[in-house]
């Protein structure tokens, strides 16, 4: 059957009533409702009617509306703002519309004289100081009511919102743990469209490095202890020992000491900024988060900040890069007459080069994927490059190997490279997750000495005792900033600050 029902174009507006006189003619079910949204409003209400709902009396009884129990009369509508038709007859409605207009009164015709009527009243839903008003232009009610019924659900998942950080790090499982859990790119895609399909899950990142994966995200508190995310990340199958779960100012706290470093394998190291921050900007790419997280990311990197001016003059700080640069100059006498082999072309490829550039050491073999490196004149001079599948050439001359690329197998495995490798030993340093250099290569008696980033992580520690002093000065940090914390839960839970709401 053919819809022949009008549709009137409305413009949305939100009405001051508070005080003003409001009349509502007719006392059944749709009278209470109008009379109810005016109350709420702070209207004075009038209320015209021979008989009305118990609820009606016990409201005039209260004194919170002046009933009159007649019949309509055209002088009701004088001294109104506005006007409601609301009886059982549409003949009456019709006077009422018709008297409200003959005064200059809108009026809104509950019946089928609606669209001769100045307004309609939208599905609504009122929270506290939010209201949120739908409407189908008289299309659908029923629509309209769906529709407001699930955004009250959304609304109150709002309300109930914090702040969650859900994931693992080195802290929590060693290399070989973690690599189950790591997410290459399409992975990470796949996981955030799932994500996105929860509800109460408002907006998120997702933090992947080789220390951590995490999911950072504004959550209510249905969704985040559902246990859905935990199940989508896999974490179902780990003991709750093996991963963590922050909330609130705990879930900022533990952002801003990932953003400064602190929380990283070695303390202090400042890649995971960067990290982050490509890390939203992924998230907002794939309309993943919005506003809250950006507030989010640019406070903790704020915090971050104080807490790296705080503490570098107490640590001894080192990139990953330059660490284990470092650790290969310690086991490895002589560097500048070394030949080093760097696999990995990325960021921490490009400053472990740097790094040996820095130590004197000339004789570098750099190993790429797909693209090599742009190299300068003297650069060129000093450097050799090569792709990935080419190493073995050079394995036999390599005195070091430092690897860091994203790569799901070793790029340096037993069965193919232990031959080749350089008789009279190798130090070699993987900062790769998951692993890049087959860890049965350090017992298969070639003079192998491998460092990965846990055995890095204690080295580090052993020789810098100054963590505990360090951790007490960035908890007082974090709890000298606990009122940007607060700010932004309660925009998470959407307050609001001005009239301009658009």
């Amino acid at each position: 059957m053919r819809d022949t029902r009008p549709v009137k174009k409305t413009f949305p507006i939100n009405a001051f009533l508070e005080g003003r006189r409001a009349l509502v003619a007719g006392g059944g079910r749709v009278g209470l409702r109008k009379v109810e949204l005016l109350l709420d409003s702070g209207a004075a209400v009038n209320l015209v009617c021979p008989d009305c709902v118990p609820e009606l009396i016990a409201l005039a009884r209260e004194g919170r509306i002046v009933r009159q129990a007649r019949v309509f009369s055209d002088d009701d509508v004088r001294g109104c703002a506005l006007v409601f038709a609301c009886t059982d007859d549409k003949r009456v409605n019709r006077r009422v519309l018709d008297a409200a207009k003959a005064a200059g009164v809108p009026c809104c015709c509950a019946d089928g004289n609606w669209p001769d009527g100045d307004f309609v009243t939208p599905a609504i839903i009122r929270a506290e100081d939010v209201l949120i008003a739908v409407s189908t232009s008289g299309k659908s009610c029923r629509r309209s009511r769906l529709i407001k019924d699930n955004l009250r659900k959304h609304l109150d998942s709002i309300q109930s919102s914090d702040l969650l950080v859900l994931g693992t790090s080195h802290e929590y499982l060693d290399a070989e743990q973690r690599a189950p859990y790591h997410l290459d790119a399409e992975e990470r895609e796949t996981l955030g469209a799932m994500f996105r399909q929860i509800w109460g899950v408002h907006e998120f990142f997702i933090l992947n490095t080789c220390n951590r994966v995490e999911v950072v995200a504004a959550v209510s508190e249905d969704a985040s202890t559902c246990g859905i995310m935990r199940r989508l990340l896999k974490f179902d199958r780990l003991d709750p020992a093996r991963y963590y779960m922050k909330h609130g100012f705990e879930a900022f706290a533990h952002l801003c000491m990932v953003t400064a470093g602190m929380d990283s394998q070695l303390p202090g190291e400042f890649h995971v900024a960067s990290q982050m921050k490509e890390a939203v900007d992924d998230a907002a790419g794939h309309g993943w988060a919005g506003p809250v997280i950006r507030e989010l990311c640019d406070a903790a990197l704020h915090v971050s900040k104080d807490i790296r001016h705080e503490v570098e003059p107490l640590l001894d700080i080192e990139e990953l890069e330059d660490l284990g640069v470092r650790y290969v100059a310690e086991h490895l006498p002589g560097l500048t007459e070394c030949r080093a082999l760097v696999i990995g072309t990325g960021v921490i490829g490009q400053g472990i080069v740097a790094a040996l550039l820095t130590r004197g050491c000339e004789r570098i073999s750099w190993a790429y994927y797909r693209n090599a490196p742009a190299l300068s004149a003297e650069g060129a001079q000093k450097i050799d490059t090569l792709q990935l599948d080419e190493i073995g050439r050079v394995l036999p001359e390599a005195d070091a190997v430092i690897s860091a690329v994203d790569a799901r197998e070793p790029v340096l495995d037993l069965l193919r490279h232990k031959r080749l490798l350089n008789p009279g030993g190798t130090v070699m340093v993987d900062l790769g997750l998951p692993r890049n250099i087959d860890p049965a290569l350090a017992d298969c008696g070639a003079n192998v000495r491998l460092a990965a980033l846990d055995a890095l992580k204690r080295w580090y520690r052993a020789a810098n005792s100054t963590l505990d002093k360090v951790l007490e000065v960035c908890d007082n940090i974090l709890k000298g900033h606990r009122d940007i914390y607060e700010r932004m839960r309660r925009s998470i839970q959407g307050d609001t600050d001005n009239g301009e709401e658009n």
